[in-house]
């Protein structure tokens, strides 16, 4: 605990004014690590489901499927990832947008998860094919993500203001063309 006191005056105190360099492989780093874990999580999850036929399993690796598949939306839309201003024709609310949606949606598949593993004993098992509730539910998700992704890009002028300036990285001097 005296440690972390330590580590947090320090960084709090003198290395506070020093700025870092911009670390430009920073986000597709992070944005990989990040759909490298939920896809393992999704498969070892309908693996799972594969055997236990639990329906509240399939909405939980169906969670982690989603931000898998989000994630490669976001990092794409990024600003400064591949293009300046991103990529899919992004504006500059499609980002954080994406990043809400993905973390919103994440919780939404959570809440299903609690509901479905308290439903009635006779509705908390699936009784048809598992290689089919797999498909779906994989086919389902991907619809969703893509759907998600083309209304929040299609609909970057209408939607509520989460960022406020052209100015993504004040600290670095990057910043978005004007429109």
């Amino acid at each position: 605990m005296l440690a972390l006191l330590v580590a947090f005056l320090i960084t709090e105190g003198p290395l506070s004014t020093i700025q870092l360099g911009r670390i430009d492989a920073f986000v597709p780093a992070y944005a990989t690590a990040m759909f490298v874990n939920d896809s393992i999580t999704a498969v070892l999850l309908f693996a799972q489901f594969s055997i236990l036929r639990s329906r509240a399993l399939l909405a939980i690796s169906s969670g982690y499927l989603f931000t898998a598949l989000i994630l490669i939306a976001w990092m794409l839309t990024f600003p400064g990832v591949f293009a300046p201003g991103g990529l899919l024709g992004a504006g500059l609310q499609s980002t954080s947008w994406l990043y809400t949606l993905w973390h919103g949606g994440f919780a939404m598949f959570v809440i299903a998860y609690a509901l479905l593993r308290n439903a009635d004993p006779a509705r908390r098992l699936w009784r048809g094919s598992a290689g089919a509730a797999i498909l779906l539910s994989v086919a389902v998700t991907a619809a969703l993500v893509c759907a998600a992704t083309f209304l929040v890009i299609a609909g970057d002028a209408v939607l509520p203001p989460s960022m406020s300036t052209r100015c993504i990285f004040p600290l670095s001097g990057f910043t978005l063309p004007p429109v």
